[in-house]
């Protein structure tokens, strides 16, 4: 004779094992369809890894001072910016006028398209303005 407080228990281990089923089955499909799956790294370029000759890097903050390294950035109209801190502090890219104002925080990287006439162009960092942060943009 069944005792009949098994079968509670029995339901139980069975939708148990149901959910545990249906859990590694969406795993296993996700791994077998990448596509499904989002990416963060970025695709290799036929360049090997080589920056664009359309891209410059500028580092803000370096060794913590209130600088840009190089403070004179000479590009080509429709050139990318990539704005490197490397500091503790935020700092801005600012050309006044011309429509560009990127602020970029400790440790991140922005970027910015160039795409102004040619010419020279001061630019700075809102913030350390005054301490001297600023430098020239040449747009050729």
């Amino acid at each position: 004779m069944r005792s009949p407080h098994r079968k509670p228990f029995l339901l139980i281990g069975i939708v148990a094992l149901g959910l545990v089923a249906a859990a590694c089955g969406r795993s296993a499909s996700a791994s077998a369809n990448p596509s499904t799956t989002p990416t963060t790294s970025p695709t290799p370029s036929p360049s090997y890894g080589m920056p664009s000759p359309n891209t410059k890097t500028v580092i803000e903050g370096p060794g913590n001072s209130l600088a840009f390294m190089p403070s004179t950035i000479n590009v080509k109209r429709g050139t990318m910016l990539t704005l490197k801190n490397v500091s503790d502090a935020a700092h801005t890219f600012t050309v006044t006028g011309q429509g560009i104002d990127v602020e970029t925080q400790p440790g991140r990287s922005s970027q910015v398209t160039i795409d102004l006439k040619p010419g020279s162009y001061p630019f700075v960092c809102r913030f350390h303005e005054s301490a001297g942060m600023v430098g020239t943009l040449v747009v050729t």
